[in-house]
């Protein structure tokens, strides 16, 4: 059976159509994460120190005015600044306190030792039982 040329090309023309989708003319974007102090606070409360601060990813160039569209990564970092307890802490971060898998480790390490001293126990008890079984008398001494 003798295949037509047409046919084949319209049989792949959904695999290039396919494969044209992952062509991209966007590169890949890089972008300075963090926040930066822009004003005093206007006051000792939260929202105050809020309004003072802004992600170093929502800078805009001098000049632009009206509608200005947000650049990359800047929703991110204003979600997660409307987010944070303490506005503060995205300017210097706090003091890291003790791990809390700490007593988990310490139970650990506990259950490690008791079981090296129990298979040391162990050890000794075995040669003990191998010494003495050896110095027994068996029926086959009779």
């Amino acid at each position: 059976m003798r295949y037509h040329t047409g046919w084949r090309t319209w049989r792949l023309l959904p695999l290039a159509l396919l494969l044209s989708g992952c062509v991209s003319s966007m590169a890949p974007i890089s972008w300075e994460t963090g926040y930066r102090q822009v004003s005093e606070p206007a006051g000792s409360d939260t929202e105050a120190l809020r309004r003072s601060i802004a992600p170093n990813t929502c800078r805009v160039s001098p000049g632009q005015a009206g509608i200005v569209p947000l650049p990359p990564g800047c929703a991110n970092d204003l979600n997660l600044q409307a987010m944070v307890e303490r506005p503060g802490d995205l300017l210097h971060g706090r003091e890291m306190g003790p791990a809390r898998g700490a007593p988990v480790a310490a139970a650990a390490r506990e259950r490690l030792e008791d079981r090296e001293r129990a298979n040391s126990r162990r050890v000794v008890l075995e040669s003990e039982a191998r010494g003495s079984a050896s110095r027994s008398a068996t029926t086959g001494d009779l």
